[in-house]
């Protein structure tokens, strides 16, 4: 290719994507949105279906938790920043339950079935 045909086309290109750029980017917005949800549908499978990924994704979990919890305990500008993302989180659950009825109506059945399972476990433990 000459360099005129060079030039040429990148200017092309150049005005293309300038003429285009929203449309172009939707079209990639579009297009990772899929891989991504394909991928996390390809990672669920493989947690469902293989005891293998799912033990080694459980002590990758726990492994990071724990090392977190290593530097809250140790480090007090952590310790500080996670006191601080806690009391937002417990200030955005009390706003949640007082105004949404249907955050408060699941919270209820959640604390319902932990109770009842806390209840059947006491009972199992009190029988001889």
């Amino acid at each position: 290719m000459s360099d005129d045909k060079k030039q040429g086309r990148k200017e092309y290109m150049a005005r293309y994507y300038a003429e285009n750029k929203e449309e172009i980017a939707e079209r990639r917005k579009t297009a990772r949105i899929a891989r991504k949800d394909e991928a996390n549908a390809a990672e669920r499978n493989k947690y469902n279906s293989d005891p293998a990924a799912r033990e080694r994704r459980r002590k990758t979990t726990a492994k990071g938790r724990k090392t977190y919890n290593e530097r809250v305990a140790s480090n007090p500008e952590t310790k500080k920043q996670h006191e601080e993302r806690l009391a937002v989180r417990r200030q955005r659950h009390q706003e949640r339950l007082a105004t949404d009825p249907k955050y408060r109506q699941q919270r209820d059945n959640f604390t319902k079935t932990l109770r009842e399972k806390r209840q059947k476990q006491k009972n199992r433990e009190d029988e001889p």
